[in-house]
Order: C-alpha cells, then structure tokens, then sequence
C-alpha cells in the first residue's frame, strides 16, 4: 500500500473534488498536514455558516482543493513567481529547521507509529460506512473514538480489536486484515503502544 504525506494530499484533492469535506477533514488530522487541515477546516466552517447556499460551499471547497492540490505542484508546473527570487539570487534554498531534508515522504510514513494507527482508524471507518449492516454496533465504539480527540493509540488498538470482533461477514474481514498489518507493522518496531495494550488487557 502507497503511504505517505503526498499521497494523503493527494486523496485529500480527490475528495474535496467530490464535495466529501468530513473525508478531506479526516485525511488531513494527522501531524505533518497541519496547514492542509487548517485549508479544509476553513472550507468547512465557510460551508457550516452557508449551509443554505450551496454555491458558497461549493467555491469554499473549491478553492481549499486548489491551495492544497499547490502544495505539491511540481516547479515545472508552477506558473507563480512565489520562489524565484531566490533561484536567481543563487543563494541555496534552506531546509525548514527542524525537519530533516535527507528523509522521504514514504520514510517519514514508515517511522511514524501514529501514523499507521490513524490510517488503520481511517481504514475502519471506511469499512463501517461501506457495509454498515456486517460492521454492526461495534462501529459505534469507533465513532466514540473519532469524537475524542484525547484518545490513546493504545486506545485505538484496543477499539480496533474490539470492533472487528464484534463484526461479520465481509466487514470482519476487512478489519481483521487492517488490524493484522497494523499489529504486524508495530511488533517489527517493538511499539511501545502495543505494550502499552497488552498490559491493559
């Protein structure tokens, strides 16, 4: 599966296009997207205010998937003059301080626990919403989950389990396989979150 930063903005795009704000919104919640987060979360109180005027939440939209779709246009693409001021000043562009300049979108992805945790959290979501009545009730304890924003990752794992438990049929076996790669993917790392789980349970 194709992780990383661009590959979220590039679905955050896709659904922005498609009018889907909560998708967008629940793309961009997750650290390194925080000022794509901020674009959608400004289309969607735009919308919220107008929610008579579907026309206005329609550009709001609109215009968020633009400044997002910007943050990965290639410079060849480009036809701004944001930049180029200093490409003729010959003067090195400096990496943002903190940040390393050596790792990839995808090494970033790979080093990042939560990360996998929130897309597995995404991945439930999605299997709940497209087969609600083999997902049962147990996705009533993801919805909790999602509303929470102090929720644990050790948390998560544990609702996790516990709603694929709880379902059925073609929605069972999609969680249990989000699961199964999370798990998988955290004992590799020797994840302190999956510790954590252990002993509560």
């Amino acid at each position: 599966m194709k992780g990383g930063v661009t590959k979220r903005i590039e679905d955050t795009v896709k659904a922005l296009e498609k009018g889907q704000l909560k998708n967008a919104l629940g793309l961009t919640d997750r650290r390194g997207l925080e000022r794509h987060h901020q674009i959608v979360e400004a289309a969607a109180r735009t919308c919220l205010q107008n929610k008579g005027d579907e026309e206005v939440c329609k550009k709001a939209m609109s215009e968020a998937r633009d400044k997002v779709q910007g943050t990965i246009t290639l410079p060849e693409d480009d036809t701004s003059l944001e930049g180029v001021e200093e490409m003729l000043s010959g003067a090195p562009a400096e990496p943002p301080q903190g940040e390393p300049a050596v790792m990839t979108d995808e090494e970033l992805y790979e080093n990042c626990e939560e990360c996998h945790i929130a897309e597995a959290a995404v991945r439930f979501s999605e299997v709940c919403a497209a087969h609600p009545e083999d997902a049962g009730e147990s996705c009533r304890l993801v919805a909790e989950k999602v509303a929470d924003e102090n929720t644990e990752p050790a948390d998560w794992i544990k609702t996790m389990v516990e709603t694929a438990e709880g379902a059925k049929g073609v929605a069972k076996e999609e969680m249990v396989a989000a699961v199964t790669e999370l798990t998988d993917y955290l004992e590799k790392r020797g994840s302190p979150f999956l510790k954590e789980m252990e002993q509560e349970v």
